[in-house]
């Protein structure tokens, strides 16, 4: 999907807005899976002028303890028990008060859409990332349909696991797509369903 913003100045403003109402430092990676999660920036632009915004004083390098408890850390990798030690120090970003005027003057001329879509996705990905959730998936042919598989584990455990069958191919994409998009959605979603809390789903049941 081709990215919405092309031009520079709505690729920096854009990323302004962003850490602006994230709120808190965040590191590379967290800040780059946010910004082009949704499609609205392609990688390559949201590096350059990412960079450009550091250069430029808008957003500014913190190095810090990882073990200070008032830092949010954000850990895009499940954890590996067999791994080699992690250093205790990291580098976070965030916005300077420069890159929040500029940012809150300058936000209106993003597409509302573009605005409130990648904020909502944003929260949703930190909200996962803090536990240190891990998301997979995956199918298997059943007859003549598929058997889709969609799990979510942290360090406490499993969170979510749920097998569907999907009926052809047509609907195993969509399962898998949209899974892969929206995965806090669907976790929602179940739970909902099973506590209940959107009963009014079956009332052409009963």
């Amino acid at each position: 999907m081709a990215s919405q913003l092309k031009k520079v100045e709505e690729i920096k403003i854009f990323i302004l807005y962003l850490l602006d109402k994230i709120g808190y430092p965040l590191d590379y990676a967290c800040i780059g899976s946010i910004m082009v999660q949704d499609g609205i920036v392609n990688f390559f632009d949201f590096a350059q002028c990412f960079f450009d915004l550091v250069d430029a004083g808008h957003i500014r390098e913190i190095v810090t303890d990882k073990t200070d408890p008032a830092m949010h850390v954000i850990n895009w990798e499940p954890e590996n028990e067999e791994s080699e030690p992690e250093p205790t120090a990291t580098v976070l970003y965030e916005v300077t008060d420069t890159g929040r005027q500029v940012a809150r003057v300058l936000s209106d001329n993003l597409m509302v859409s573009v605005r409130e879509k990648s904020y909502r996705s944003a929260l949703r990905h930190l909200d996962f990332a803090r536990r240190g959730a891990y998301i997979d998936q995956s199918y298997r042919p059943d007859g003549e349909g598929y058997l889709v598989t969609c799990s979510i584990k942290d360090k406490n455990g499993v969170i979510m696991d749920l097998t569907v069958r999907a009926d052809s191919e047509y609907q195993l994409r969509r399962m898998m797509n949209n899974y892969a998009e929206r995965p806090e959605v669907v976790f929602r979603g179940v739970v909902a369903l099973l506590s209940g809390d959107v009963n009014y789903l079956f009332e052409d049941l009963q």
